[in-house]
């Protein structure tokens, strides 16, 4: 740079720039590399000014928390005449640590022959503690964190992650694929194919995919419900290099939706379907018959002298009776029969695909059954009556229960204990 105006714009974009800037000479060999120069911002950085500096050795800048390591690298790569970057601690002149990152290159002369060392470096303290914060965040997040590349590798997992998936540490899942590992068959075992998984939507179009449930498989095998949120890594536009998926395992959550689901749809004491779910299997078999013309029959069954029960035994023994009465019909029913508790000791049998005398038989078998055992503890001898009406095609679900009832009716005015069928 032999024209003084290049001279002179040279030194003054060196003053200027923001990132430190360090001239040594290229001796190795002990005391080492002499500085010659240092800009503005590397005075200020280090708080030393040029006279402390010319002469002086770089290695006024390290102290204890210097990685050796690094220094090694540095002078391996300074022999071979190679440019060299990283990381370590430097020290400031009244002893106060920070974080530097250098880029150091050889100077030639004409020769070809190294006369000296430049080094650019900026201080990323602050860069690497936000690293430090972000990494820690990420580590005490209760959600799973996992990062995957283009090719859906894994670049990162999180503790949360590694925990939920069966795994004890991240070299386990660091560069395999997600895919293969944690969702690669469906619940019933079959193939999940690539194409499939909304993951990886974000690999072939780069859009946030909203949250979903899916499931996972983890190390073990085991197979857990999920919700599952992704999102594309996109530093530009049109510019995807991964995308990062966060999940949470549900199982709890699901539990307790099926809990109160059927809290909201069953007996709470006995576990039989509450009235108002069965009002809308009604409903959703009336719908059917019109459609299909196919028999529908109700058994309206009713504990003889329940009261009686009740008053000589206390309430608690009347609610294991009940209990036991529910578990006693529902073991003769099929799947596709609903047991209904209609109010108080009275019980709905809704019977698909049956005739009135199909469901007479039913309702003489349960009979026979109840009034051949005992019930509760306390050994309890009761009877039942039973009411039968199979569906007319001019039936609303008001007449259809209306004749059950009447059956069952009948059956107490003549003596309980009995089946009756209605017209």
């Amino acid at each position: 740079m032999d024209n003084p105006i290049n001279q002179g714009l040279f030194e003054l974009a060196v003053e200027q720039t923001f990132d430190s800037v360090l001239i040594t000479t290229a001796e190795l060999d002990l005391p080492g590399p002499q500085i010659v120069y240092a800009n503005n911002a590397f005075c200020e950085r280090t708080g030393y000014s040029r006279a402390e500096l010319m002469g002086q050795t770089p290695r006024i800048l390290q102290g204890p928390l210097t990685d050796r390591k690094v220094l090694k690298r540095l002078r391996q790569n300074l022999e071979q005449g190679v440019r060299f970057e990283g990381a370590t601690i430097n020290y400031r002149k009244d002893g106060t640590p920070y974080i530097v990152h250098w880029s150091i290159s050889p100077m030639r002369n004409e020769a070809d022959e190294i006369t000296h060392f430049v080094s650019v470096q900026r201080d990323i303290t602050h860069e690497s503690q936000l690293e430090t914060f972000n990494q820690r965040l990420l580590d005490s997040l209760g959600e799973g964190v996992f990062g995957i590349d283009t090719q859906g590798n894994c670049t990162f997992v999180n503790p949360a992650a590694l925990k939920a998936l069966g795994y004890e540490n991240e070299d386990e899942l660091i560069g395999q694929n997600s895919h293969t590992l944690i969702h690669h068959s469906h619940p019933d075992g079959s193939d999940y194919p690539l194409k499939d998984c909304p993951i990886f939507q974000i690999m072939r179009d780069g859009t946030v995919v909203e949250p979903w449930r899916d499931h996972f498989w983890t190390k073990q095998g085991k197979l857990i419900p999920v919700e599952v949120a992704a999102t594309p890594l996109m530093p530009g536009v049109d510019d995807l290099f991964g995308g990062v998926f966060i999940f949470r395992d549900i199982s709890e959550q699901i539990q307790l939706e099926e809990e109160l689901k059927a809290a909201a749809s069953h007996d709470q004491l006995t576990g039989a379907y509450n009235r108002r779910f069965g009002d809308q299997i009604l409903h959703k078999e009336l719908a059917r018959f019109n459609r299909l013309q196919q028999p529908i029959s109700l058994v309206l069954a009713d504990i003889d002298h329940f009261k009686q029960i009740n008053d000589a035994n206390g309430h608690l023994v009347g609610d294991d009776v009940l209990q036991e009465f529910v578990q006693a019909i529902e073991a003769r029913l099929r799947e596709t029969d609903y047991l209904v508790r209609w109010g108080g000791e009275e019980f709905l049998i809704i019977l698909p695909n049956t005739t009135r005398d199909g469901a007479a038989e039913l309702a003489e078998n349960l009979r026979h059954e109840v009034s051949q055992r005992t019930f509760s503890d306390a050994d309890i001898k009761l009877t039942a009556s039973f009411g039968i009406s199979q569906i007319n095609s001019n039936d609303t679900i008001e007449s259809w229960l209306q004749r059950a009832d009447k059956a069952l009716y009948q059956a107490k005015n003549e003596g309980r204990n009995q089946v009756k069928k209605g017209e």
